[in-house]
Formats: structure tokens, sequence, C-alpha cells
């Protein structure tokens, strides 16, 4: 392979858990992009270096691959990435403490040419353990510079900078079996392979042919690479670490998954009670923000969409941030300790029976706060079946949006003083709907299991990292970066379909509008309204809007689950988001605000049928609405970021019909059983 001596960009490559992220970090610092490459869910990251001749080169983190042969959608990316590399160097970083392991994927990547530099990261772990690389002997072996580093304690950085301008010439060292049919044409059958395994074949596997070449290729280049280990690697015994022994309890099947739920349970309530502030701040700023528009602007359409619409879609983007920023804190934290890993070893053989992975646990979990984060979270999976069921299954977790809409309606159903023993029968409820949450995610995931399937056969590799405490600043730029990465993309969709719902609710036909304001307008010249006439106008003027006329339109559509109506506009506006069902409620019902919302119960208590002379909100409604606000996909949010993460309009409408669907029909038998 011909290579240019001008090289425009840095590559980093390497396996899992070899530090490259860290070092990524360290060489871009905050100069970083961050977006998902065409055709696929996996991120690619970007930044810019400055070497140490001044020069500034594209750098690229490519996602960690075991090999070249690929098995998983990051290594089939990180494959493609590397066969078409032009005018490159490739910056190989392997674990110091798992070096032979490492050289295989290096030897591979070495077999196509390009310059390449071999940084030893995680040198001082090594030392640590008693393991000694030989690199001036490495580096004659293997023909290629070496360089020692410790990106968790930022050392040997500016020599790798200082290294990488002299690599400009094609790597000349050679892996290949030389008794093998593939000499001298190694890249063809590279790319053979990766076009074959994913693009031709469904099932995943090689023709015979193209099998035979890659396992003789395997087991010739481990024979080569034990032949150069054990000439550089030196391993003195030492003592056994506290990290060490505690690492043994953390994987045991007993204490191990006592201390992942007692971590989970700890980690979840802090993500609710941490971002309860920075929430309620937020909410206040915007309120304050459109305060500020309603009183130096002139009242009139602009007015309404400033406030009503961009001010209000931005405070449903930005309110989420602190609960998306604590989740990844804490997963950051898990992942930058090593324990992450452990969470999967775990839990997998359970979540396997599922059709999930291991790594599917920590988004499930994170549903309990709140399902965008949570989606966005399952990144961590590398096979691309149980990662989609993992982003189609835990919006049906039971997240914080749902809370009020629970306690409202449980609060109507079950009687404050009802007790069975010494446990509240509306907590037992409550906890019911939240077991309901999971079984359904994990039943649903059965059924996926049946339908999604990859292209790849499907493995689960686990290289436990050390146990190590988290590098801070790294753990900050990820925060960061995945902050950005919400806001810029999800929040674009949030805002566009915010507008929309303003468009419908705000707005009607305006013969009927005029009317309602020209009534109220008419009462207000003999008296000031009061909050209860101001609230029963906005009512008034939201049935006749065209959310109101959709509302009467479904009413037929939704008479089998007991639901009015009213009910029905109640169902359009919380698709914004869950917790909205309140608010629309009390503006229905004429409810000033209150903080305990009692008069929006008494109301709904004495709410009855015109034609039956019976309560609306029965215990069968009730029940019926329960179940439909535990499984419909009541939340935009969700939608949008299931659609970013996914590449495809296709999964969130397959989630959206379907969860809305299984909804409306549970709802509907939960109603006619109960009526009985």
């Amino acid at each position: 392979m011909e290579v240019s001596s001008s090289i425009h960009t840095v590559y980093l490559a390497g396996n899992p858990n070899c530090g490259k992220t860290s070092l990524f970090n360290l060489l871009a610092g905050l100069n970083q992009k961050v977006s998902n490459i065409p055709g696929t869910t996996v991120e690619k990251v970007e930044g810019k270096i400055r070497l140490a001749d001044g020069t500034v080169k594209t750098l690229i983190d490519l996602p960690g691959a075991y090999t070249l042969y690929p098995g998983s959608e990051d290594e089939l990316v990180a494959g493609r990435n590397l066969l078409q590399a032009k005018n490159a160097v490739i910056v190989f970083v392997a674990d110091a403490t798992r070096l032979q392991s490492n050289l295989f994927y290096f030897t591979q990547i070495a077999d196509l040419g390009l310059p390449m530099v071999l940084v030893l990261n995680m040198t001082d772990v090594a030392k640590s353990k008693g393991i000694v690389v030989d690199t001036a002997l490495l580096s004659q072996l293997l023909g290629v510079r070496v360089v020692e580093t410790s990106a968790r304690k930022s050392q040997g950085i500016q020599q790798l900078k200082q290294v990488l301008p002299s690599v400009t010439e094609a790597y000349q060292r050679s892996f290949v079996d030389p008794d093998s049919h593939t000499n001298g044409n190694v890249f063809s059958a590279y790319k053979l392979a990766i076009q074959q395994q994913f693009d031709a074949s469904e099932s995943g596997t090689l023709s015979d042919d193209l099998a035979l070449v890659r396992k003789n290729d395997a087991t010739y280049r481990q024979i080569e690479i034990q032949h150069i280990a054990n000439q550089v690697v030196d391993v003195s015994p030492q003592r056994v670490s506290v990290l060490e022994k505690l690492d043994s309890k953390l994987i045991h099947p007993v204490w191990g998954l006592g201390f992942l739920f007692l971590l989970l349970f700890l980690v979840f309530q802090a993500v609710f009670s941490l971002a309860e502030l920075p929430m309620q701040g937020i909410e206040w700023l915007f309120f304050e923000a459109g305060s500020l528009v309603r009183a130096y602007l002139p009242p009139g359409f602009f007015n309404d969409l400033l406030v009503e619409g961009v001010i209000s879609g931005l405070a449903g983007i930005v309110v989420f941030l602190p609960q998306i920023l604590i989740l990844f804190f804490f997963i950051g934290i898990l992942e930058e300790t090593g324990y992450i890993t452990r969470v999967s070893f775990l839990t997998d053989r359970f979540m396997q029976r599922f059709g999930l992975n291991g790594k599917s646990v920590i988004p499930m979990a994170g549903g309990l706060a709140c399902a965008i984060p949570s989606v966005m979270a399952a990144r961590s999976i590398e096979n691309k079946a149980e990662k989609l069921a993992t982003i189609l299954i835990t919006p049906l977790m039971t997240c914080s949006a749902r809370l009020p809409v629970y306690t409202l309606l449980i609060s109507l159903m079950v009687p404050e003083e009802q007790q069975v023993g010494i446990f509240n029968v509306r907590g037992l409820v409550l906890m019911g709907m939240y077991l309901l949450g999971f079984v359904s995610a994990l039943l649903f995931a059965l059924l996926f299991k049946l339908f999604i399937r990859a292209k790849i056969k499907d493995y689960f590799v686990l290289e436990m990292p050390e146990l190590r405490p988290p590098r801070w600043k790294a753990l900050f730029i990820n925060l960061y970066r995945k902050g950005m990465t919400f806001l810029t993309g999800a929040g674009k969709v949030i805002l566009v379909v915010s507008l929309l719902l303003f468009v419908l609710k705000k707005y009607g036909p305006p013969s009927q509008m005029n009317a309602v304001h020209e009534r109220y307008h008419a009462l207000a010249i003999v008296n000031e309204l009061s909050d209860e006439q101001v609230m029963q106008m906005e009512a008034e003027l939201l049935k006749t809007s065209y959310a109101g006329q959709l509302g009467q339109l479904i009413e037929p559509v939704i008479k089998p689950l007991g639901y009015d109506w009213k009910i029905g506009i109640a169902l359009i506006t919380s698709f914004a988001a869950r917790e909205v069902f309140v608010g629309t409620m009390s503006a229905i019902y004429g409810v000033a605000d209150d903080e305990e919302g009692l008069g929006l119960r008494a109301k709904l208590q004495s709410e009855l049928n015109p034609d039956t002379g019976k309560p609306v909100y029965s215990f069968p409604v009730l029940l019926s609405l329960l179940i439909f606000y535990a499984f419909a996909l009541q939340c935009m949010s969700t939608i949008a970021v299931v659609y970013r993460e996914t590449n495809s309009i296709k999964w969130p409408v397959l989630q959206l019909v379907m969860m809305t669907g299984v909804a409306y029909l549970l709802s509907m038998l939960a109603f006619n059983l109960a009526s009985i």
C-alpha cells in the first residue's frame, strides 16, 4: 500500500479498556466533535491535536476492538476506517499489563502497511503489578516506535507529540504466515472478510476457504506474539493488593449481586434527590425569562410564540439536563473505576435469556429516573440486536415523569387511611407499578428476541480492567460531551414538536375562539375575572382549540377505555411529557394552582357523567388510566432520542405504535374486567 508522506489524520486504535479514550481526551482536550458514523449508532469522536512541530492534525478515536475481522458493530466501524485510511498515522494504544493479548490486534493493523506508533499505556499500573516491559527491545522486534505513557497520570503525552511528526513511512514488518496463500495480499483478504461477514452474509459466517485462512493466520500470529512477549516481558510475583481482594468479592455470585443492588439503589436515589433542586432552578429561570418577555414585548402572536413555544420548548429540553449529567456522572465513575464491566459479568447470564446483554442493566435501572439518558447509555452495548432491544424496552421502566400521574390516580383510587398491616396501600400500589414496568420490559425483550437478530454471531467478551480510582478530568470532559450531544442533537427535534403542540393548543376555529373571548370579555367589563373564571376561560379555549377538537374527534376511539374527550385532550398534550397530564386536567376543570392539588382531586371525584349520573373517574377508569400510562410512550423527548440513537425513523415509530397499541388493549381489558 502506498502511503503519502503528508500526514493529515491521526487514528487512535486499540482494545477496549486500554486507556485509549483517556489518551484522546488529553491529546484533544475540549476541542472535540461527536457524531454518529453514517449508517451506524457508533459514535465518531473527532478532535484536533497540536504536535510538537506546531502542526495541527485531525485526531480520531476509533471504537475499541479485538480484531480486524469484525465481530461487533464497533469492530466493523474500526476496521472499515483502518482499511480506508489514507494520509494517516495509526497510534495503537496497548495495555502494558496485557501486552500479549493486545498485540494480536496490533499485528493485524500492522499488516495494512500504514505508518504506526505503539503506545504502551498504563505502565505505572504494570510496574505496580511487577510487570516490566523492555520497550527498547520491543521496538526493535516490532520495527516500530514505542512510547510509554500513563494517561491517568498525564505522563508521556509530550513525548508522543514529539514522535508523531517523524512517523511518515509505511510499516514494513509483516506478521502474515509466509506459507499462507494470502501472503502479499493480506489487505484484500481482510477487506473480503469484512464484506462477506457483514454485507453479504446474514448469518455472519465466513466461507470455508476464508475461514481456514483466518484460522491459520490467527494461529501463526499467536506463535509470533508469544515469541516476542517471552523476550520483552518480565513478571515478578507481587502480593495480592487490597483492590484485588475487593475485586474477588465484587464478582462473587452472592456478595457481588448484593453489592450491585445496594449500589444501584443508592445511585438512583441520588439521581432523584440531587436533580430536584437544579431542575427547579432551571424551571424558575425559564419562568422568569417568559415573564420578562411578557412584560417587555407587546402582546400578540410573536409574544405567545416566544413564551409558549420557544421558551417552553427549550425549558422542556434543558430541564432534563441535571438528570442526564448526574446519571452519566455516576455511570462515568463506574466506567472509570472498571466496575461497570463487573456489573455486566454478574448479570449477563440472566439477561441473555431475554435476548439482552449484561450491559443492559445500567440503562434499564437508569430508566427509573429518566428514559432519555438511559437510552443514550445503551451505547455501551456492542451487539447491535441487544443494544436495539435495550433501547426499545427502556421506556417501559417507571420514570420520574410518571410519578405525578401515578400519585394523582392512586390517591383517587385508594383511600388515604387504607392499610395492609403496617404498609400503606397507596405505597404498595405504587411499588406494584414499578414492578410492572420491570417485568413488562423483560417480557418485551423476550418478544424482540424472536424478531431482532444481528447479522453477526452473538458473543460476549469481557476483559476485566483493573479496579482503579476515577480520573476526574477525563470524567468531566466526557460529561461535557454527552451533555452537549443531548442538547444539540435531540433538542432540535424536541423544539420543533413543542412549537407544533403550541399551535394546536393555542389556536382553533376563529368563530368559536372569538365567541369564548367575547363572553368572558363581557364578564370582565362588569367585574374583574377571578382566578377560577380565568381557569374556566382557559379550559373553554382549550376545548375549542385544535387540540380540543382533536380530543373530541378521538373520543369514540378512547371511549372503550372509559375516557371522555377531556381525558382525550390530556392524552394528546401529555405527549410532550407525561406529567403534563396533571396540568392539563387542572386547566380543563378550572382548578387554580395549589401545591397539594386538593382542588383537582375534589373536582375529579365530584365529576359525574351527564348521561348516567355516575362518577366519571370511577375505579375502572382510574385503573385503565394507570395501565395506559404504564405502557404508552407519552414522551416526545424519548422518541427524539431513540430516533437519534438508531439513526432511523423506523424504530421510534415501531416503538410508539407498539407501546401505544399494548397500552390501548390492556387498558380496555382492565376497564372492562373492573366494570364487571
